[in-house]
C-alpha cells in the first residue's frame, strides 16, 4: 500500500500547485475568452507533467516485471528463496490506480458534502475544500458562472457545480498516469523484444 500511495502523492500535490496558477489565472480582468484559454492550457500542463513521471514509472515497472520473472526461473531451477519486488513490477491497471488515489479526497470530501447535502439539506465546507484544492479543473466552471451573470454565486452555495468538476478532474488524472504508464512498459518491453530477436539471429533458438 505504501508504493501506491506514493506514486499518488505527485499527482495531488501537483494538482494543488496547478490550482494556486488557476486562481491567478481567475484573477485576471475581463477578458473571459483568455481566462478560458489559460485554463485549458494549465490542465493541458498539468496532464502533460503527470504523465511523464507516469510513463518513467511504467518503463522502471516493466524493467522490474523483467527481472522478477529472471528471478523466478532461478528458483525454479535452484530451488532458492529469493526476494521479488512484487508491489513494483509492472501491472496494467497501476497506472489508472495511481491517478485514483490522487484523486481519493476529492472523492472523499464530495461524498461526505453530498451526504449531508441530503441528510440535512443544508451545505458545509468540505465541498468548498474540494473545489479549492482541485480548483485547476473547477475553474471551467466557475468561468462560466461568471459569464452566466451570477457572479455572486460562491463555490460553497453551488453544489452542483463542485459535483460537476469531480466529474471532470477523475478521468482526466486517471487517463494522464494511466495511459502514460502503459505506454512507459511497452516502450520497454518493446526494447526486450528486439533484443531477444538480436540474440537469437545471433544464437539461434536455445529451445
Amino acid at each position: 500500500m505504501k508504493y501506491y500511495l506514493k506514486q499518488g502523492v505527485f499527482p495531488f500535490v501537483y494538482v494543488i500547485f496547478m490550482s494556486i496558477i488557476a486562481f491567478g489565472i481567475l484573477m485576471i480582468p475581463g477578458l473571459v475568452w483568455l481566462k478560458a484559454l489559460l485554463a485549458v492550457l494549465n490542465v493541458g500542463l498539468y496532464a502533460v507533467i503527470v504523465s511523464a513521471v507516469s510513463y518513467k514509472e511504467g518503463q522502471e515497472a516493466m524493467k522490474t516485471l523483467y527481472a522478477n520473472d529472471l528471478e523466478r526461473r532461478e528458483i525454479v531451477k535452484t530451488g532458492e528463496n529469493r526476494p521479488l519486488k512484487l508491489h513494483e513490477e509492472y501491472k496494467a491497471w497501476k497506472g489508472f490506480m495511481f491517478g485514483f488515489i490522487a484523486c481519493v479526497p476529492l472523492i472523499v470530501l464530495l461524498a461526505l458534502h453530498t451526504i449531508v447535502y441530503f441528510a440535512t439539506g443544508s451545505y458545509m465546507g468540505l465541498g468548498a475544500i474540494a473545489g479549492l484544492i482541485f480548483f485547476a479543473f473547477f475553474v471551467f466552471f466557475r468561468l462560466n458562472v461568471n459569464m452566466s451573470g451570477t457572479e455572486g454565486e460562491t463555490i460553497t452555495s453551488t453544489s452542483w457545480y463542485i459535483f460537476y468538476g469531480a466529474l471532470i478532474a477523475l478521468p482526466i488524472i486517471m487517463l494522464s498516469t494511466g495511459i502514460a504508464y502503459i505506454l512507459g512498459a511497452k516502450k520497454i518491453k518493446r526494447q526486450y523484444e528486439m533484443i531477444a530477436e538480436k540474440q537469437r539471429s545471433i544464437y539461434g533458438d536455445e529451445n
